[in-house]
């Protein structure tokens, strides 16, 4: 899998397969994903999301549980944002 390291606070492109970290005011760090699947035909793709994960202690334990998230479901380019302290991140493609 690559993964391509967004500058911190930076989105992910609406179209990619992403994971967010966001800094909570605790001091944790909580993760969420979205993975586009591949279309079943030309015009409906599916999607995988992972929403509301439990807070983790650091930003590493969130992106290794993202990363490996991720590669469980066979993604070839995975998209890492993370914010900028605790302002939140915009969603991919606002």
């Amino acid at each position: 899998m690559e993964i391509v390291k967004l500058p911190v606070g930076t989105p992910a492109p609406a179209d990619t397969d992403c994971i967010r970290i966001q800094e909570l005011t605790s001091g944790a760090f909580a993760l969420e994903g979205n993975l586009l699947g591949p279309p079943d035909d030309e015009d409906v793709a599916e999607s995988v999301s992972l929403i509301a994960s439990d807070p983790y202690p650091s930003y590493e334990a969130a992106e290794e549980a993202g990363l490996a998230w991720a590669g469980g479901c066979s993604v070839a380019v995975l998209h890492v944002s993370r914010s900028d302290g605790i302002t939140p991140l915009p969603y991919p493609g606002e």
